[in-house]
């Protein structure tokens, strides 16, 4: 079947390219007085022709040049309209390793690059890691594979030189999801169809650093991902698509991010390519509705057993269940940290129990709660009981 689909794909791509040298007002014998009047588009529809049965074969390519011929008008605004769209991709997270790899699967995208974050140290011995969307990109067999230190062509060599570099791709699309930096407006406005960012909540709601982390801290009942135009100011671009998803009663920021990946590629191919066509129209972010979040750090994970309500230790174990986690210190038994490692709760009990403290004076459970794993510092988790006997 795909043997014969390029077959049928060659056949009509010799008769484009006698229509070409004959009757085609931009390269055939009426160009001598028509070349540049007619045909709105670039590429020429003869050309965008070629291209898709080219990329991808007879069927889904015959379609997609029926469509660009029926959208060949003085009245069509979308004027540039490639047949693929040329794109970097810029992310430094596991969470963009998904999103690099349905780019590379949808021939309506060519990767051009991968930037992304400089190999760093880690572990114990502080061997120097690739990131793992260099790794990525390594075995998808992408060759430009930038990691610049410094992306400001107006503050650096470095980022004058990076600059260049991507200005040099003519991208089509800059997409980026997690990258870690700020993108200089100068690297912005390269892109023909914009620079494009994936947001981990529905905005203008949790703009900022935490936004996994703040749906659960803020007990929202439902989130999403938004598919943005990047500006200047950290995610206040003009918003392209939105799509929700209700929250799981016992989801952690874990099963959120499990979520985006799992539905989030599809959505960004989806998505980019009807806002390229022209199918999608941004609109701006309703200022007044705004809300921000600020960057996780390691002590906002402390809490009180004793005296905390279950609800508000709940919300923090499922927002900084990847990291930093939740502890807490019992000094006058143990002078070191205890992390929750598992916390699950009933939810029909919830509501009855949700404000009385994690742990009473006499070291009992709440009523709620079905599942408490802790970790000592430098031991391995284990259930409350255990740790009652062994540590109390």
């Amino acid at each position: 079947m795909k043997k014969l689909n390029k077959i049928i794909a060659k056949i009509i791509i010799f008769f484009i390219k006698i229509y070409q040298y004959t009757l085609s007002p931009d390269k055939g014998i009426p160009s001598f007085w028509l070349k540049g009047k007619i045909c709105v588009h670039n590429p020429h529809c003869s050309k965008y022709g070629i291209q898709v049965l080219e990329r991808y074969g007879f069927y889904p390519g015959f379609f997609m040049l029926m469509e660009r011929v029926s959208n060949c008008h003085p009245w069509n605004s979308n004027t540039y309209d490639p047949a693929y769209l040329q794109t970097v991709f810029f992310s430094s997270a596991p969470i963009g390793v998904p999103f690099l790899e349905e780019l590379i699967k949808d021939k309506r995208y060519n990767i051009q690059a991968v930037v992304t974050q400089p190999d760093k140290p880690a572990g114990r011995g502080q061997k120097i890691k690739e990131n793992i969307i260099k790794q990525e990109a390594k075995k998808l067999g992408i060759n430009k594979i930038f990691t610049p230190e410094k992306i400001n062509p107006n503050k650096s060599i470095e980022g004058k030189e990076f600059f260049k570099e991507i200005e040099r791709l003519k991208p089509d699309v800059i997409l980026v999801i997690a990258y870690g930096k700020i993108i200089p407006i100068d690297l912005l406005n390269l892109p023909s169809k914009g620079a494009l960012n994936i947001h981990g909540s529905l905005l203008p709601k949790y703009r900022g650093a935490s936004p996994i982390q703040s749906v659960f801290l803020n007990n929202e009942t439902y989130t999403g991902i938004t598919l943005m135009k990047m500006a200047p100011s950290m995610d206040t671009g003009d918003i392209i698509k939105q799509l929700s998803f209700e929250i799981g009663f016992n989801w952690t920021s874990k099963d959120i991010i499990d979520k985006f990946m799992q539905v989030g590629p599809k959505f960004t191919t989806e998505n980019i390519r009807k806002y390229a066509k022209k199918e999608l129209i941004e609109h701006p972010q309703d200022k007044s509705t705004a809300t921000y979040c600020h960057k996780i750090e390691k002590k906002d994970g402390k809490i009180d057993i004793f005296t905390t309500p279950l609800e508000d230790i709940f919300n923090k174990y499922k927002a900084f269940f990847l990291w930093p986690k939740i502890w807490f210190e019992i000094s006058n038994n143990l002078n070191k940290k205890i992390i929750i490692e598992e916390m699950k709760i009933d939810e029909e009990k919830f509501d009855l129990h949700k404000k009385k403290p994690l742990i009473d004076k006499d070291f009992y459970l709440n009523q709620s709660i079905d599942l408490l794993r802790v970790k000592p510092e430098g031991k391995k988790a284990i259930t409350w009981n255990e740790f009652k006997k062994g540590y109390l």
